[in-house]
């Protein structure tokens, strides 16, 4: 009988001087961007929009002539080039002429909303990078919406913002890089709130879910999220509420009911004080 063949050894693998035994792991509750809203549209002198949303805009203008003001005073819009406008910001855009704008909503989960209300309460003006804008215009060229495009463009939207980060004080990447940079206790917890809105969403159940007591599920969400179990449930309804009063003609109080509000009057105080605006009002307004 012919001698069984011996298996072939494993192969040699060879990392360059420096890097890591182990490859990199992504942790669960890692950032990602999802994309929300893009369209190109002209702005004019009537572009007056309060930036209280809870999503994030890449701004690219053909044409100088737009601003945004605020606590740090006015920064211009340059044309040509990408800017990031952070969620939750306190800001006023403004035009003084005709203008050609392009922009992109998206939601970058796994920021926290607390992060980015410390970090990012100013416009972030990307250098100017030609292959990054060019790959940027071409998908304005012809606004398809197919899978391959939304690939594309989640791509480019998602390196604009690692270069806008990039600007940011190297102590407020250091507090994120310790929240995300580990695996995720609360990550369980995390899918739940996304898949359960609806529902009544008790400290107590959350807890249950990442297998802790609701003392040490407390600290450690906090430690992990920056904000109370609570605090963020009720942040991620607002968003998502944001998101469809913006995106469909869905009824006020049905939002209200499925996002898991008490009653349309409890959605509208709990709104307004997040967004600075009632829902009608903010649906009124637009998304520009």
């Amino acid at each position: 009988m012919p001698a069984p063949e011996e298996a072939p050894p494993p192969p040699r693998l060879r990392r360059p001087p420096g890097r890591p035994e182990k490859p990199f792991i992504t942790p669960a509750g890692d950032v990602h961007c999802r994309i929300l809203f893009a369209d190109e549209v002209t702005i004019d002198p009537s572009w007056r929009v309060r930036f209280t949303d809870p999503f994030w805009r890449l701004y690219v203008n053909r044409e100088d002539g737009a601003w945004v003001s605020g606590q740090g005073g006015v920064q211009q819009l340059p044309a040509g080039r990408m800017v990031l406008v952070p969620a939750w910001s306190r800001l006023q855009s403004g035009c003084q002429r005709e203008v050609q704008h392009r922009y992109v909503h998206f939601d970058p989960m796994g920021l926290g909303g607390d992060w980015v209300r410390e970090h990012c309460a100013r416009l972030l003006v990307l250098p100017a990078d030609a292959v990054r804008e060019t790959a940027f215009a071409r998908l304005f060229d012809r606004l398809d919406g197919s899978p391959v495009w939304r690939l594309r463009l989640q791509a480019v939207v998602a390196e604009a913002l690692a270069e806008g980060m990039a600007l940011l004080p190297a102590e407020a990447l250091a507090r994120l890089s310790g929240r995300l940079g580990r695996v995720d206790p609360v990550a369980p917890a995390l899918s739940y709130v996304e898949e359960h809105l609806a529902e009544n969403l008790a400290s107590e159940l959350l807890a249950s879910r990442c297998r802790l007591s609701v003392d040490h599920f407390a600290r450690v969400f906090r430690e992990r999220v920056g904000q109370t179990p609570a605090r963020y449930v009720q942040e991620r309804r607002v968003v998502v509420a944001a998101e469809r009063l913006l995106a469909t003609e869905d009824d006020i109080g049905a939002i209200a009911d499925e996002c898991g509000f008490a009653n349309r009057f409890h959605f509208t105080r709990v709104f307004t004080r997040c967004m600075g605006a009632p829902p009608a009002a903010y649906r009124r307004a637009g998304r520009w």
